[in-house]
């Protein structure tokens, strides 16, 4: 019996320093994967602060075309106003300039 009792004792002295060293290998794995977690959660951080970055810039990219856009379609608008009133200013002018070589007999060249 007392035999018995040893080969308990000792398996289970046994099994306790098996556990220990499985423990502390999960721990120094679980310490190395929050070392690795941390690199990679920096590299993210990174990553999301380059991305805010680049939407800003887009952002700010996009705004500025629409307002040039804006800008250039009013632009073209006033343009295209004074055209025609140049358009009209010209048939105006040459409608007299008719009148007066007809009142003054000149030919029409």
């Amino acid at each position: 019996m007392e035999h018995l009792e040893k080969l308990i004792i000792d398996l289970k002295e046994s099994l306790e320093r098996e556990m220990r060293a499985g423990f502390a290998k999960v721990e120094a794995r679980l310490g190395a994967l929050e070392t690795r977690m941390a690199g990679i959660e920096t590299r993210f951080d990174t990553q999301a602060t380059r991305l805010d970055r680049q939407a800003a810039l887009i952002q700010t990219g996009s705004r500025w075309t629409n307002r040039m856009n804006d800008w250039a379609e009013t632009i073209d608008q006033a343009l295209e106003t004074k055209d025609r009133e140049i358009d009209q200013l010209r048939a105006r002018l040459d409608k007299v300039e008719d009148k007066l070589e007809r009142r003054n007999g000149k030919p029409d060249a």
